[in-house]
């Protein structure tokens, strides 16, 4: 396979594709920007770690693609006569560009992420012993992402990126943030079901389409990391493609679900959902799916509480009104 689709064609291919992905995301950053700034502006906590991890998210993609083209550019231009051209270049794992354009991918995968880890744990009311496995899960992939880099330090000039001893580290460390993410979306879809069939038993929304929005980001992401890791297994260069697509995958992810929950693109109905106090009901679950933290006063959400008509049960729930911009602050 390496032979069929060599590394500086790999490279040539993976940086076109990252381009286009690239300008997919920017328009969706700003959207996101714009989106957010209606919660920073009143507050929503959760909404300021969404906006630094959006920014630090387009930074780092912003990044990459310079660092790829940076490297692109002395591969064919400044050391093209060197022995073994191009592919000699990209091939040369201890290089600085490829080191510091690694350092941003791990970085970027890391806070990817974290952000998936910390939006479970919200969701989850913040019952962070449900999170503690992918916990341990995202400190494995941050001690072998920096295994990888110190890797690429020490290894031989003319090593390639399948050799073994390098192949353990990046293995792992695939194998790891491809767990975390199936963990976590697993659990949050898994929380909005539970919420959504007992929801149901009392006549409110509908938050299926909040699942399937749950559903489909993780399953982009984590397709492309199951892609990844197949390819690199089976030593084709063609991991590059996936590689250098993921830095933009992982922004253009994150602002697809607060985009398609901010903007109501998943609302079957109106402007505003109710869901009744499950505890009145004996469901053993908290009042909402989305804000455990601001119905404790912490104020990470605009949750407003009252007090509606009886229930055809003959009691008196406390109904949660959620705006679209409210269901976006936790999912």
């Amino acid at each position: 396979m390496a032979s069929t689709f060599p590394a500086d064609e790999a490279k040539l291919v993976s940086i076109f594709m990252q381009t286009l992905l690239y300008g997919v995301f920017c328009p969706l950053f700003f959207a996101t920007i714009i989106v957010l700034r209606r919660k920073v502006a009143a507050q929503s906590g959760m909404s300021k770690v969404m906006m630094g991890t959006a920014i630090t998210m387009f930074i780092l993609a912003t990044m990459h693609i310079g660092v790829n083209f940076t490297r692109i550019i002395k591969a064919f231009i400044i050391f093209k006569n060197e022995p073994g051209g191009p592919a000699a270049y990209f091939n040369e794992l201890s290089n600085f560009t490829n080191i510091f354009g690694s350092t941003i991918y791990v970085a970027q995968t890391l806070l990817g992420d974290g952000f998936v880890l910390y939006r479970c744990a919200v969701v989850c009311g913040r019952k962070y012993w449900i999170v503690a496995f992918p916990g341990l899960l995202l400190m494995g992939s941050t001690v072998t992402g920096i295994g990888i880099l110190y890797s690429f330090a020490k290894v031989a000039q003319d090593a390639e990126i399948f050799l073994p001893e390098l192949g353990h580290w990046i293995v792992s460390f695939f194998t790891l943030t491809l767990a975390t993410n199936l963990i976590c979306t697993g659990l949050v879809a898994a929380r909005v079901w539970k919420i959504n069939k007992m929801s149901e038993r009392v006549g409110t929304a509908n938050l299926m389409p909040v699942l399937l929005v749950i559903v489909e980001s993780g399953a982009i992401y984590s397709a492309t990391l199951l892609t990844l890791l197949f390819t690199y297994v089976a030593d084709s260069w063609a991991q590059y493609l996936l590689l250098d697509a993921v830095s933009p995958i992982v922004g253009i992810t994150f602002s697809l679900v607060i985009l398609r929950l901010s903007l109501g693109l998943t609302a079957p109905d109106g402007v505003t959902r109710t869901f009744h106090d499950l505890h009145t009901h004996n469901y053993g679950v908290g009042s909402s799916l989305w804000a455990p933290p601001s119905v404790a006063g912490k104020g990470d959400s605009d949750i407003q509480l009252s007090a509606p008509s009886k229930t055809p049960s003959g009691r008196r729930p406390t109904e949660t009104q959620v705006s679209e911009d409210d269901a976006v602050s936790n999912v």
